[in-house]
């Protein structure tokens, strides 16, 4: 017998008989499945959380009495300034009146709190897995 031959053989023991023995002993007899007599009684459901209240909103101050002058009441209780309808133009008329305002050019990257915070929170799941 030459190395091929036995090298065949074992190929054949290994990877053949072996398993089909294995496959043969493994067959035991089928059993039915067992069910019990009653199921169980379903879970009842949670209960629902309560609704979160709005929170009351602050105070607005008083309105000034009306018997004092207006030269008497302190800053902060200065007369409301009285609402103007909006007047309505047409984009043409407002483009031949005023030129162009020159505005800032707007920042590629916020600097602010939450801006940063969100570029914190995408940075760690775009990065790369620790294993790749």
């Amino acid at each position: 017998m030459s190395l091929g031959d036995l090298l065949g053989l074992l190929f054949l023991l290994f990877f053949v008989i072996i398993p089909i023995l294995q496959g043969l002993s493994r067959r035991p007899t089928p059993t039915p499945p067992v069910f019990p007599e009653e199921p169980p009684p379903p879970e009842p459901p949670p209960e629902p959380r309560p609704k979160a209240r709005p929170k009351p909103r602050p105070k607005s101050p008083p309105a000034p009495l009306p018997q004092q002058r207006p030269e008497a009441r302190g800053p902060e209780q200065r007369p409301s300034l009285e609402r103007v309808p909006l007047e309505v133009r047409f984009r043409e008329e407002v483009e031949k009146e005023t030129p162009l305002l020159q505005r800032k050019p707007r920042r590629l990257v916020a600097a602010d709190r939450e801006s940063l915070l969100k570029g914190v929170i995408w940075h760690e799941i775009l990065k790369r897995p620790k294993g790749f």
